[in-house]
């Protein structure tokens, strides 16, 4: 192993951390990849730039703490003297930003990465030209975004499980499905209340939240009532309701890997490329529609399925994609070194619009 891979890299994490919802969201990736960096023996320093643009507004107007956020970023940056920026979303961070901080610290690596990132089109990463390597949990337009920004190195990461966050708590059972997310859009909607009334026919006990006025829940409770469900339900904006959406590649929401790292049989649509992290059957289940989804709920509710495929689906994400290796396969990448481990995701990277390893 090299020195070079032996380095303790000083890091700067501009995310966002959610300071002020008071740990609700303890389990977001932010944390998540922070965590696996100082566990790989990096110096990682936090900064939450929407909650310090917060607190530095004047008199509350918003957007009006920009410039003094903006200007705290550079002043982390030289005073740590990092080694590596890594950003994440960051649409308050100005391009000419991170333009100085390159020119303070010519040495400096950047990484952006992006979760739920749906299109191509999308302006909310337009900082990439800017990065030295861009990481994002759908590889469906990876190939167009590299093409468009041919000096990054653009790469799927997964959506992190991880021990030190997600949590089993070994509950007795007291729902048959859980569904949590969301109804703004049509697709997400129809699934969720086509599904209740199949359920409800069937006298199957289903519990929602986030969808049909049913509020949110958030922080520990959230895994303790993934904990008390014996089949969770991933749906997600893009997915079709009576056939598979046969556009996307290696894409879900972050639901899926909270769902399999706290331990519950979930179940996702059938997305190309997931059979490489996930097996159907043993790890998680896949249905192609609504109805499919349905009578595979009642197959695995009839002969107890959902246990093993619970307790296998934990097993597998905790060791392919816990905070660890995934922030590991992102440093090896960006810094240039040989990938230590045989990543299962490690074919959709790409350099000028082409496969790069």
């Amino acid at each position: 192993m090299s020195k070079e891979r032996n380095k303790s890299l000083k890091i700067v994490h501009c995310g966002i951390f959610n300071e002020y919802d008071d740990g609700s969201f303890f389990y977001g990736m932010e944390r998540k990849i922070s965590h696996g960096l100082v566990r790989g023996g990096h110096f990682v320093y936090d900064f939450s730039y929407r909650d310090w643009e917060r607190s530095l507004r004047f008199c509350g107007l918003k957007n009006s703490g920009l410039a003094k956020m903006n200007a705290k970023l550079v002043r982390i940056c030289e005073n740590i003297g990092a080694d590596l920026l890594l950003i994440g979303k960051v649409e308050k961070i100005k391009f000419d930003t991170l333009s100085r901080i390159k020119k303070l610290l010519p040495k400096i690596k950047i990484i952006q990465w992006y979760a739920d990132l749906r299109s191509a089109d999308s302006g909310d990463f337009n900082k990439i030209s800017l990065a030295d390597a861009f990481f994002c949990t759908n590889a469906t337009d990876l190939a167009e975004i590299s093409r468009r920004n041919p000096n990054t190195l653009v790469s799927f990461m997964p959506n992190i499980s991880d021990a030190a966050f997600d949590r089993n708590f070994e509950s007795e059972k007291s729902y048959d499905v859980l569904y949590i997310g969301n109804d703004y859009l049509p697709n997400r909607k129809e699934f969720i209340e086509t599904l209740k009334q199949l359920c409800a026919k069937e006298g199957i006990k289903i519990k929602i939240y986030g969808s049909l006025d049913e509020p949110f829940i958030f922080g520990e409770r959230f895994q303790q009532e993934i904990s008390r469900s014996k089949i969770a339900i991933n749906f997600n904006a893009d997915d079709g309701v009576w056939k598979p959406n046969q556009n996307k590649i290696l894409y879900s929401s972050d639901r899926m890997a909270q769902f399999m790292g706290c331990g519950v049989c979930t179940f996702s649509p059938a997305i190309r490329g997931l059979d490489r992290l996930f097996i159907d059957g043993r790890d998680v289940v896949y249905f192609s529609d609504v109805k499919d989804c349905f009578a595979k709920i009642k197959e695995c509710l009839q002969n107890g399925s959902f246990e093993a495929i619970g307790k296998n689906g934990r097993a597998r994400a905790l060791e392919i994609v816990n905070a660890t290796r995934v922030s590991k396969f992102m440093l090896e990448l960006t810094f240039g070194l040989t990938l230590s481990e045989p990543y299962e995701w490690r074919e959709f990277v790409y350099k000028n619009g082409e496969k790069f390893r």
